[in-house]
C-alpha cells in the first residue's frame, strides 16, 4: 500500500524525467513544499535514452514549409530519418493536419521564435541546478558538429542555418581537412562539418538524471513511488492524485509533467491535446574500438553520435506512430549502418539497443500552463527531442504559474489556447 501524505501546502510533480525532476527541485528551491512522483522504471523513459545535448540554437520546429511533400516519403521509407508507420496513419492523422497548419510560414517563424526563448536561457537556468547536484563534471563542453556529405547539402538547408543565425546561433564552417584535423579517424565520407558553438553535451543522462533527483531530496523534496491513475476533484480543483496501488496523494497544487503519459491525464482533466509519440532509438556500443573526440550530428541521417561515460551512443531519428507500438528495432540497428560511413572500424560487441517515446505537440513547442478546468493544476509536457535542453527553463515558468508572477519570458507560446 502506498504511503499517503497529507500536508498542507504540497505540491505534486507527476513524472521523474528530467521535465519533472526540474520543475520539482525549480519549486523546492523556491521554498516550496514539494513530492515528485515517480513510476520508477528510468530505462523506459524518454530522460534515460536520449543523446544528452544542451541543444543551443535549436530553433527550428518538425513542421516547416513544404512539408506536406514530404509525408508521402515518410510513409515508404520505415528506416528514414523521419518515418510514419502506416498501420498508425488513422490515429496520427488530426495531428498530422495541425503538423500541416504548423507549417505555414507565420507559424513557423512565431514557434521559432518561441524556441529561441527556450535556448536562451538553457544554460543560464541550468547553472544553479548543476551546482547544486555537483554535476559539472558530468558536462562535456567540446562543441557538437553537424556533419553534411558536402557544402551544397548544408547550402540547401540555408533557410534554416538563417533561422538559426537569426535566434543568436553562432556557428563555423568546416572543410574537409579541417575535419580531418580535428578527428584523424573519420573517413571521407563527410566532407563538409558546421561547429555548433555554446552547445554542449551530457556524459551520462542517466546518473545526471539521479544526481538531480538527489539534490531536491537534499532540500527536503521528497521522492514517492507510484503511477498516477486519475484524481479526486471537485469544482475548480484536484484534492488529491490516485495512485495505481490504491494509495492516493492530498496535494494543494498538481504539476503534470509526465511525458507521453500526460496526454492520458490531461484528458480526465477535460484538456484533450494533440500529443503523439515522436519515438527516437539508440545504440550504445560500451567498446566501440575508435576513438571519437566530440559529438556529432548527422544531417542526412538524423541522428547523433556521442561518447559517454558507458561507451559510445548512436541516437536519434523521429518515428510518428502509436506510443504503445512494439518497437522497430532495424531503425536502431540502422544507426550503426550511418555511424560506419564515418567511423568503419565501429565495435559492436555487446552493443545495447533502446527505444523512447519522446512527447510531441505539431509545432514543436511544449505545453506549460494551467488546466483549462481546474486552477490548481499546471501541465509541462510536450518537450519532444528538447526535454534535457529546456528543462530547467520549464521548471521556472511552472514555479511562476505557481506563484502567479510574471515568468522571465513570455508564456502565451506554450499555452493551451494554441489548440482551440
Amino acid at each position: 500500500m502506498a504511503a499517503s501524505l497529507k500536508k498542507t501546502g504540497l505540491i505534486g510533480v507527476v513524472g521523474g524525467g528530467y521535465v519533472g525532476v526540474c520543475c520539482a527541485l525549480q519549486l523546492a528551491r523556491a521554498g516550496h513544499n514539494v513530492v515528485l512522483i515517480d513510476i520508477g522504471d528510468p530505462e523506459k523513459a524518454a530522460s534515460y535514452g536520449n543523446s544528452g545535448q544542451f541543444a543551443v540554437g535549436e530553433v527550428v520546429p518538425l513542421a516547416v514549409p513544404g512539408v506536406l511533400f514530404s509525408v508521402p516519403g515518410w510513409l515508404l521509407d520505415p528506416l528514414g530519418p523521419l518515418t510514419i508507420r502506416w498501420r498508425d496513419l488513422p490515429a496520427l492523422t488530426p495531428w498530422l493536419a495541425r503538423f500541416v497548419l504548423a507549417s505555414r510560414a507565420p507559424r513557423v517563424a512565431a514557434a521559432s521564435r518561441a524556441m529561441a526563448s527556450l535556448c536562451d536561457r538553457m544554460h543560464e537556468d541550468y547553472a544553479p541546478l548543476l551546482e547544486a547536484a555537483d554535476a559539472h563534471s558530468l558536462i562535456s563542453d567540446t562543441d557538437c558538429i553537424k556533419l553534411y556529405k558536402s557544402r551544397a547539402d548544408w547550402e540547401a538547408e540555408s533557410k534554416t542555418w538563417r533561422m538559426r543565425e537569426r535566434a543568436g546561433l553562432r556557428f563555423e564552417l568546416l572543410d574537409r581537412a579541417a575535419l580531418e584535423r580535428l578527428e584523424p579517424e573519420m573517413t571521407e565520407y563527410s566532407q563538409f562539418g558546421v561547429v555548433l558553438k555554446g552547445r554542449t553535451y551530457i556524459r551520462n543522462p542517466l546518473r545526471m538524471l539521479q544526481r538531480l533527483t538527489r539534490a531536491f531530496e537534499a532540500i527536503g523534496g521528497k521522492v514517492v513511488s507510484g503511477e498516477v491513475t486519475g484524481f479526486d476533484k471537485s469544482g475548480r480543483n484536484v484534492h488529491a492524485v490516485k495512485l495505481k496501488d490504491g494509495g492516493s496523494l492530498e496535494l494543494e497544487t498538481v504539476v503534470v509533467a509526465a511525458g507521453i503519459g500526460s496526454r492520458r491525464l490531461s484528458r480526465q482533466l477535460g484538456d484533450d491535446v494533440p500529443l503523439i509519440s515522436e519515438r527516437g532509438y539508440h545504440l550504445m556500443l560500451p567498446n566501440p574500438g575508435v576513438k571519437v573526440q566530440r559529438s556529432y550530428t548527422l544531417g542526412w541521417a538524423g541522428m547523433g553520435i556521442v561518447p559517454m561515460e558507458e561507451g559510445l551512443r548512436l541516437a536519434g531519428t523521429v518515428e510518428l506512430a502509436r506510443s504503445d507500438a512494439p518497437p522497430n528495432f532495424a531503425r536502431a540497428r540502422n544507426l550503426l549502418v550511418h555511424a560506419r560511413k564515418l567511423f568503419p572500424e565501429l565495435d559492436s560487441g555487446g552493443i545495447k539497443q533502446w527505444m523512447g517515446n519522446r512527447p510531441s505537440f505539431p509545432d514543436s513547442l511544449p505545453l506549460v500552463d494551467r488546466a483549462s478546468a481546474f486552477d490548481n493544476v499546471i501541465y509541462a509536457f510536450g518537450h519532444g527531442h528538447m526535454g534535457v535542453g529546456w528543462a530547467a527553463t520549464t521548471g521556472k515558468m511552472v514555479t511562476a504559474l505557481h506563484e502567479r508572477r510574471p515568468s522571465e519570458i513570455d508564456m502565451q507560446p506554450f499555452g493551451l489556447g494554441r489548440f482551440r
